[in-house]
């Protein structure tokens, strides 16, 4: 079973080094099924069973980037970058 915590920490890092368009387009991503958060833990216990840490679903489903955004765009209504963007600006939040 794939360690999904050194998956997600792999891509970030991956990402901040400055890791190809191409090749980071490979790399899978997963998200929960319900509420689509990126924040997947794996159960303690259990190395073969993941959770969502927002919701506590553990119907965890595998898809590229493209996928996933179509999806969070048609359920929050604008794409996840997006949000991290207007994040970013609001910093410091005592401004």
């Amino acid at each position: 079973m794939i360690n999904l915590r050194i998956v997600t920490q792999s891509v970030v890092l991956k990402t901040k080094i400055g890791m190809d368009k191409e090749s980071f387009d490979d790399e899978p991503l997963y998200y929960c099924k319900r509420c689509l958060s990126l924040n997947i833990r794996q159960m303690p216990m259990a190395e073969d069973k993941s959770y969502c840490e927002d919701c506590g679903n553990v119907d965890i489903v595998e898809s590229s980037f493209e996928e996933w955004d179509e999806l969070y765009v048609e359920k929050y209504g604008h794409h996840y970058l997006e949000k991290e963007e207007k994040k970013e600006k609001k910093w410091p939040y005592w401004y």
